[in-house]
């Protein structure tokens, strides 16, 4: 691939853009302009891997930035329908679910146990993804996402050390140990 397939630029001035045009919406949501600035500096810091998430779950950075733009566009109207009480409900039962599942890290992650659990996140993750039109498999976008160094230090930072690499052992051993590895 190259460098040109890996460019976020026009991503990167789409929130920058989103930035001066919609500072209200930005320091509501995000608390201030320097935090959201912080997010657009890990967004390039981490270009490369993005990228690759991106062209994975949408074919190509076009497409991605796209997807972006129109969902910046109505930022302010999905973070309103993305905060009510049910959402709140969701983000509950889904800690509650992950507590379970790295509730002990030592625990073999191949043991009945750990993959029932690992069996109900994935169950109850497309069960509340409303929908998402994913060009792979819905474990492998959840061992992306809980591979990547910022949800890695947000995962260990609330459930443990090293919580996060156990998660993504566990979804791998689902994956490649299941009948039915569409999930």
């Amino acid at each position: 691939m190259s460098f040109k397939e890996f460019d976020l630029s026009d991503y990167i001035t789409a929130l920058e853009d989103f930035k001066n045009n919609s500072t209200h919406d930005v320091i509501k949501y995000f608390g201030s302009v320097e935090n959201f600035d912080m997010s657009i500096q890990k967004i390039k810091d981490n270009e490369a891997n993005i990228a690759k998430l991106a062209i994975q779950q949408f074919g190509s950075i076009e497409k991605f930035t796209e997807a972006m733009k129109q969902n910046l566009e109505h930022f302010s109207e999905f973070m309103e329908t993305q905060l009510t009480e049910e959402v709140k409900e969701i983000g509950k039962q889904s800690d509650l679910l992950y507590g379970r599942l790295t509730a002990d890290l030592s625990e073999d992650v191949s043991s009945p146990k750990v993959q029932a659990i690992v069996h109900e996140i994935l169950q109850f993750s497309q069960k509340h993804s409303d929908g998402a039109d994913l060009d792979k498999p819905w474990i492998n976008v959840l061992m992306d996402i809980y591979s990547g160094d910022y949800i890695k230090n947000i995962t260990d930072g609330k459930y443990g050390k090293g919580a996060s690499d156990y998660i993504v052992k566990a979804f791998r051993y689902y994956s490649e140990n299941s009948a039915g590895n569409n999930n």
